[in-house]
């Protein structure tokens, strides 16, 4: 469907040019500067010329941006690829976490030892605390249960 699509826009484009070339049939003749004159040619040739021209202009700067994004693009690349290299080393160098504990499994393992001792303790130092939050609470004009 897409093709007969184009092959329909070609067909009418190419009507517009053949019926623009058979209505603007006139002889002309250019005048330059110093007297100089070209040949009687029609003047649907200088507008087929003058799009041409304008075509090719077109194709030319198309084509050095299109070189310039090529070269960017390489060096982009290599550049991509440089990167990815270092980062690769540096992940090898890096210590695998399996192999060694981590630095809070150290420390959890410490706290793990250490708590059993302290739980007696804390658990009579709790109760202790709870007592004097008690005897602390003091009903003030501002409210019931502000400690003072």
């Amino acid at each position: 469907m897409k093709s007969y699509i184009k092959a329909l826009f070609l067909i009418i484009i190419l009507l517009f040019l053949v019926t623009f070339g058979i209505r603007n049939n006139q002889l002309i003749q250019l005048n330059y500067y110093f007297d100089f004159r070209t040949a009687d040619f029609p003047l649907y040739l200088l507008v087929y010329g003058c799009a041409t021209i304008g075509i090719f202009i077109g194709m030319l700067i198309g084509i050095t941006s299109r070189l310039h994004q090529r070269k960017k693009i390489k060096m982009l690349t290599k550049l991509n690829a440089e990167l990815k290299t270092t980062s690769d080393k540096e992940k090898k160098d890096d210590v695998k976490p399996e192999d060694q504990k981590s630095v809070v499994d150290v420390k959890a393992e410490k706290i793990s030892e250490d708590t059993p001792a302290k739980d007696k303790k804390s658990k009579s130092e709790d109760k202790d605390s709870e007592k004097e939050n008690e005897d602390t609470q003091v009903i003030s004009p501002a409210g019931p249960g502000l400690k003072v």
